[in-house]
C-alpha cells in the first residue's frame, strides 16, 4: 500500500514531500527527496527506478541496509555497503563503471546486493552479488547496476564467511 504523507493535499495538484509504505518490515515512511533514481532499473525489474535505503529495525548493529522499491512495497533488497579501499573488487574495474555512468570518484558509492540460500540439509548461506554492484553517484542520487567484466573472476554469489 503507498500512501502520502500528507492526506490533506490534493494528489492532483501537488508532489508528496514523503512516502507511507507498509514494507516487509512493517510501515516505514521515506522522504522522495533522499529517494535514489536508477534510469535504467535494476537486472529483472527494468520498470522499478526509485528506490529508498533505510536501516533494518532494531538496534542498529547490522552493516546491512534495507533498499526499498517506493513505488512497489513488495520489492526489497538486503544491500551491504562496499568498502572501496578492500580491493575485492579490482579498483580499475570501479574507475571504468565510474567513468562509463559520468561518476566522480568522490561523489561515487557502491553497493552489493546480499542474497540469503537455504540449502535443504544446511544453515542459511549469505552471499554478495560482486559481478553486478550497483554504482551511486551521490551527488546526483542516481544509481546503476553495473555488470563488470567476466575477466574479474567477480562471482554472482560471492558466500560470506
Amino acid at each position: 500500500m503507498v500512501t502520502t504523507s500528507d492526506a490533506n493535499t490534493p494528489a492532483t495538484d501537488t508532489v508528496p514531500t514523503a512516502v507511507k509504505l507498509t514494507t516487509l518490515f512493517g510501515e516505514r515512511e521515506f522522504a522522495w527527496d533522499k529517494a535514489i533514481y536508477f534510469p535504467a532499473g535494476l537486472k529483472g525489474f527494468p520498470d522499478h527506478n526509485v528506490f529508498a535505503l533505510a536501516s533494518f529495525p532494531g538496534d542498529g548493529a547490522t552493516p546491512f541496509i534495507l533498499m526499498q522499491c517506493l513505488t512497489e512495497p513488495e520489492l526489497a533488497f538486503i544491500v551491504a555497503p562496499y568498502n572501496l579501499e578492500s580491493g575485492t573488487i579490482r579498483p580499475e574495474h570501479l574507475e571504468q563503471a565510474f567513468n562509463i555512468h559520468g561518476i566522480k570518484k568522490n561523489d561515487g558509492a557502491v553497493l552489493l546486493i546480499v542474497t540469503l540460500h537455504k540449502p535443504e540439509d544446511s544453515d542459511v548461506v549469505m552471499s554478495l552479488n560482486l559481478r553486478a554492484p550497483i554504482i551511486i553517484d551521490t551527488s546526483r542520487q542516481a544509481a546503476y547496476q553495473h555488470h563488470l567484466p567476466e575477466a574479474g573472476g567477480y562471482s554472482f554469489h560471492h558466500v560470506l564467511n
